[in-house]
């Protein structure tokens, strides 16, 4: 794992651990997985990186990432969907 990946990986867990709804123990609402969704993608986006490497392989995640939301959205996916989805993505990079 590039330390770009691990990076974004360990932000991933960092938001899953701080979420509410995560230490509520609850099926999410579609709403607090649209907020995840994008809290997720925002806290990837402003994540700090040192090298162009991890620049270029943070930008190359982030657009996979996003590209998910977008289809899924699209096609009237769930949010958590999405949210799983792009978990999936960041932690086996």
């Amino acid at each position: 794992m590039t330390d770009t990946n691990h990076t974004l990986a360990l932000l991933a867990l960092m938001c899953l651990a701080t979420t509410p709804v995560a230490a509520q123990h609850k099926t999410p609402t579609e709403s607090q997985c649209r907020e995840m969704v994008n809290g997720m993608l925002q806290t990837m986006k402003s994540a700090p990186m040192e090298t162009e490497r991890d620049k270029k392989g943070s930008k190359e995640i982030i657009e996979r990432a996003e590209k998910i939301v977008r289809e899924n959205r699209a096609r009237g996916a769930s949010e958590c969907e999405s949210w799983a989805a792009i978990g999936r993505l960041v932690v086996h990079q």
